[in-house]
């Protein structure tokens, strides 16, 4: 079975994940990095999509930080409804809804900024359908406006011989025949709340440049979490390495 939209809309509505993203709301919140670089480039004052917001771990750590003007967007209906209920919980007028990134419904530069924490944008799957995400974040976008992201690296050397042992596979054809392009992984992770199967894709050098640059961006910062931020061990266990990407249309 390849791997489609649909099926990932599946995986993060699972009631296990679904916790487990409630659970970070609180005990997760932002990451120092996340607080960095949202001080740097975004204004208070500033219309922002959070897309793929989860329970709005991001979304609850903005408007903490002052940031009032915030619209929470997840493909799953489990977590946008955890997201409200967290919302009415902590009686804070937030919207939430369901949307997929790559069909967004809101007018053309209806924001002044666009977020997609947590390497979100790389569990769309094929390259076709995360460049028409760029595409539509690039539209909903207000001239000069702002587009924050993180995604994992594969030149990341913590995992050079993981990707050599996948080339060697895909070379072969002997890779896992639900993976759709050298890049994607499908792994299994075991913990507290259960055995959490999970899509992603690695992009591969040049790989989001190019999506990038089909879309009209320019890159004004582009950097490894480790190399401007130390971490707690807390989100360390969250998420590992990734690279912050910072864009303006």
């Amino acid at each position: 079975m390849k791997i489609t939209i649909e099926n990932i809309k599946a995986e993060y509505s699972i009631d296990t994940l679904v916790d487990k993203f409630v659970s970070s709301v609180d005990d997760i919140g932002l990451w120092q990095s996340e607080r960095l670089i949202f001080s740097e480039y975004l204004n208070l004052r500033d219309k922002i999509l959070d897309l793929g917001c989860g329970a709005g771990r991001t979304t609850f750590g903005l408007f903490e930080m002052g940031y009032r003007g915030i619209i929470g967007l997840d493909l799953s209906d489990g977590m946008i409804a955890a997201a409200l209920d967290i919302t009415k919980s902590k009686n804070l007028l937030i919207p939430f809804i369901a949307g997929n990134a790559c069909e967004l419904t809101f007018d053309s530069a209806s924001f002044d900024a666009v977020i997609f924490s947590f390497n979100g944008i790389m569990t769309i799957p094929t390259s076709e359908m995360r460049q028409k995400a760029f595409d539509e974040i690039y539209r909903v976008l207000k001239p000069g406006g702002i587009f924050i992201f993180t995604a994992h690296y594969m030149d990341n050397p913590q995992f050079v011989s993981f990707w050599k042992t996948e080339r060697e596979k895909w070379d072969k054809g002997e890779q896992d025949k639900r993976l759709l392009e050298y890049g994607d992984v499908i792994f299994s992770k075991p913990d507290e709340y259960g055995d959490i199967i999970s899509f992603v894709h690695i992009p591969v050098a040049g790989e989001i440049e190019s999506y990038l640059s089909k879309s009209g961006y320019n890159i004004i910062f582009n950097k490894a979490r480790s190399k401007f931020c130390e971490e707690n061990a807390a989100v360390m266990g969250f998420s590992g390495d990734c690279k912050f990407w910072v864009c303006k249309k």
